[in-house]
């Protein structure tokens, strides 16, 4: 993701600091940007495949160019559907225009164009309530239910249109959480299906010291795709413990083109600086990296609700 920050500033003695920038003053970016990278370019098309996501924004500029840099690199993600909340302060079309100069497929869907009304009211594209609505009792209850049926009416229109371009594996997640490799971190405690369960403990630690577990032969230099790429077509031996496998089967099933993965907050704490910089190259200050500065995490044991990636072309109806 550095690479890629550094390739849109043309290698500019400041690009740590036009990298910070890029969701707050855009226009530091633009100065520096190669003329060579002012139009958009044809899709990018890395092997084994490439990946496509669903994001739902609003006012995430900030955060957003170093969401879409990792996730480039990371999945590869190449193709991106977008849904601008319209009562955004601030636009990202810049953002995606210097994305779709190194090989992003960007559409942006603004002002509800992907609205669908529903029977309720609320759940009108123009639901436009008077003063008097927000004095009533329900009117939270209201304005909560609009926004689920904005995402659910977001992802359905999303998800139908990566269909029809027949796209493979896609995410829905937010410019706040980043899809990830779970590694084996030594001060992990127990894991969700070892709860109250000694003896279930000590089997998945005696996979992971043994190095047969899957999640001690994640290659930290592979994308998402080749990882999955590698293990379609794997089987769990008969009789073994899906979860103390040393195969991950998840990715080649017609029947399941959904998976849920898990969800591990990063909490608020700064890393210390020396944990902050570790595997960074030294020309990055990594301190200007969320994905880098905020290394620690709640326990496997107390994973949250999980998001999910889908086999787009195998899902038979939204």
């Amino acid at each position: 993701q550095f690479y890629i920050l550094h390739l849109l500033t043309d290698g500019n003695d400041d690009t740590e600091q036009i990298a910070y920038q890029l969701g707050t003053t855009f226009d530091s970016v633009m100065r520096h940007a190669p003329k060579d990278l002012a139009k958009p370019v044809k899709e990018d098309r890395p092997l084994p495949f490439s990946w496509s996501a669903c994001l739902l924004i609003k006012d995430n500029n900030i955060i957003l160019p170093e969401w879409l840099a990792y996730h480039y690199t990371v999945l590869p993600l190449r193709r991106l559907i977008v849904g601008v909340d319209p009562s955004s302060n601030f636009d990202p079309q810049p953002i995606f225009d210097m994305y779709a100069t190194i090989g992003m497929n960007i559409t942006v869907w603004k002002n509800h164009s992907y609205w669908i009304d529903g029977r309720k009211f609320h759940e009108k594209k123009d639901f436009h309530p008077g003063e008097d609505f927000y004095k009533l009792e329900h009117s939270y209850r209201y304005i909560q239910d609009r926004l689920v049926y904005h995402q659910k009416v977001f992802y359905s229109q999303c998800l139908r249109t990566l269909k029809s371009e027949n796209r493979t594996w896609t995410t829905v997640i937010d410019t706040d959480e980043y899809l990830a490799f779970n590694y084996y971190d030594p001060l992990e405690r127990g894991v969700t299906w070892c709860v109250n369960n000694a003896t279930c403990d000590e089997e998945y630690l005696d996979t992971i010291r043994g190095g047969t577990h899957f999640r001690t032969k994640l290659n930290q230099s592979a994308t998402a795709a080749e990882y999955i790429a590698k293990n379609v077509g794997q089987k769990v031996p008969s009789g073994v413990n899906p979860r103390l496998s040393s195969v991950d089967d998840k990715f080649d099933n017609p029947d399941e083109p959904c998976i849920v993965l898990s969800r591990y907050l990063f909490v608020s704490k700064e890393s210390d600086k020396e944990g902050i910089q570790r595997g960074v190259d030294e020309g990055f200050n990594a301190t200007n990296f969320n994905t880098l500065r905020f290394r620690h995490r709640s326990s496997l044991a107390v994973a949250q609700t999980g998001k999910c990636i889908v086999m787009r072309h195998e899902v038979r109806r939204i």
